[in-house]
């Protein structure tokens, strides 16, 4: 599989987060849609019909609504979403166009964890809004090749 480069670099991003620290099992960007854009995981996930796809579908669902919760209630937009289970931690934030996920077990240090999102968020948006964006032009010409115009889309 051939990578772009804002895959290489978003890649090398995720892996470094996933090997930060004990504790961590994946790490997944997914966009607005809640669609898997790319994850790393240091465990094997595939249990019970559970696919990273699916653990990103979920959260995306849970950010977006706990967006709508806060717009409701006059808080504004969510920095940092965590959800603590009896087995584990799910820490969410908003990167440009897309949502940056990190699912973990119950021994991190949830300070080091808020302080990798804020760390890497710009960053991951950055690479996220120009990988996004060619995706977007590539969509685009496809589809005039499709349709066979020039018109603009």
């Amino acid at each position: 599989m051939s990578y772009s480069e804002d895959e290489k670099l978003l890649k090398q991003v995720l892996n470094t987060i996933i090997n930060s620290t004990a504790g961590l099992k994946h790490v997944l960007v997914i966009d607005n849609t809640g669609i898997t854009i790319m994850s790393e995981s240091k465990f094997n996930v595939a249990k019970d019909d559970v696919t990273v796809e699916k653990i990103g579908a979920i959260g995306g669902a849970v950010f977006i609504a706990g967006e709508e919760q806060g717009q409701i209630l006059g808080y504004g937009d969510i920095r940092i979403q965590i959800t603590e289970y009896f087995e584990g931690f799910i820490f969410s934030a908003k990167v440009g166009n897309g949502v940056l996920c990190i699912a973990t077990d119950t021994k991190v240090q949830v300070g080091f964890i808020r302080a990798l999102l804020n760390r890497y968020a710009i960053k991951i948006g950055q690479i996220l809004s120009n990988y996004l964006k060619q995706d977007q032009e590539g969509i685009n010409n496809e589809l005039k090749a499709l349709f066979g115009t020039d018109m603009p889309l």
